[in-house]
C-alpha cells in the first residue's frame, strides 16, 4: 500500500504493524496470486524475477556525452526511447514481453536528506519513520530506472514501486507486451505536479478521450 509524502516526492510504505520480536515491514513482500504480504517470496507461487542492471565498464566504449544511467538499462529486457507521454521526453520500453512478478532495481541515486529533485523516493526505517531520500536527479550518479515515467491513468500502470530491504525496486503486476512504455505510479503529491487528475485517474471514459484527443492531434 502506498503513502505519500506532502512533499511532492514519491513514497512508499507498506500497510504492515511492525513488531521489534518480528522482521521489519520491508522485509515481506506482496504476492498477487495469495493477496497477501509474504516473508521475502511465497512459498507457494516462488520468488520474483529478478533482473539486475547491466554493468558499466570502467571505461565506457561510448561518448562522454552518455549517462552513466543510460548505461546501466539490462537492454535484453527494456530500453529506451522517446516516452509516449506528450512532453515527458525519454521512456523505458519492454523490448521483449515481460510476465507479472518481474522484479527491477535497486533505484539508484544519491542518498540525501532532503528533496532536491522531481527524481526522489523516500526510505522509511524499522519503525516506519522517514529516514532518508534517494536521489536520481544526477544522470551520472543513478540508474535507468530514473527514466521510468508516471502512469496518467490506472490501465496504463504496469509497474509498482515498493520498498524493501532499505530500498526501493519497481515491479511488473501485469504481463508487458513487447516494446510497450513502462509506467508507475508516482503517488498523488507528485501527480499533480504532472497535471495528473486524480478524480480521473480511474475515470475509463475519461481516459479514452484523452487517447482520442493524442490521436486526433499528433501529440
Amino acid at each position: 500500500m502506498f503513502q505519500y509524502s506532502n512533499n511532492n516526492i514519491k513514497s512508499v510504505k507498506l500497510n504492515i504493524n511492525y513488531d521489534p520480536s518480528e522482521p521489519a515491514f520491508d522485509e515481506y513482500v506482496f504476492c498477487n496470486n495469495c493477496t497477501e504480504y509474504v516473508f521475502k517470496y511465497c512459498s507457494i507461487h516462488g520468488p520474483l524475477l529478478v533482473i539486475p542492471d547491466e554493468k558499466v565498464p570502467a571505461k565506457p566504449s561510448v561518448p562522454t556525452i552518455v549517462p552513466r544511467a543510460a548505461l546501466t538499462i539490462p537492454n535484453t529486457f527494456v530500453h529506451l526511447a522517446r516516452s509516449t507521454i506528450p512532453g515527458a521526453g525519454i521512456g523505458v520500453f519492454s523490448t521483449i514481453s515481460l510476465p507479472r512478478g518481474v522484479r527491477f532495481g535497486p533505484y539508484q541515486g544519491l542518498q540525501t536528506n532532503g528533496i532536491n529533485s522531481a527524481y526522489c523516493w523516500q526510505i522509511y526505517d524499522k519503525n516506519k519513520r522517514p529516514s532518508h531520500v534517494i536521489d536520481a536527479m544526477d544522470a551520472n550518479r543513478s540508474n535507468w530506472m530514473r527514466y521510468v515515467n508516471c502512469s496518467r491513468h490506472w490501465s496504463e500502470q504496469n509497474l509498482i514501486a515498493y520498498q524493501y530491504q532499505g530500498q526501493i525496486y519497481y515491479r511488473t503486476i501485469k504481463t508487458i507486451p513487447k516494446f510497450t512504455e513502462l509506467l508507475v505510479f508516482y503517488g498523488s503529491e507528485f501527480a499533480n505536479t504532472l497535471n495528473i487528475n486524480l478524480k480521473k485517474y480511474n475515470d475509463d471514459t475519461f481516459y479514452k478521450y484523452v487517447i482520442k484527443k493524442i490521436s486526433d492531434e499528433g501529440w
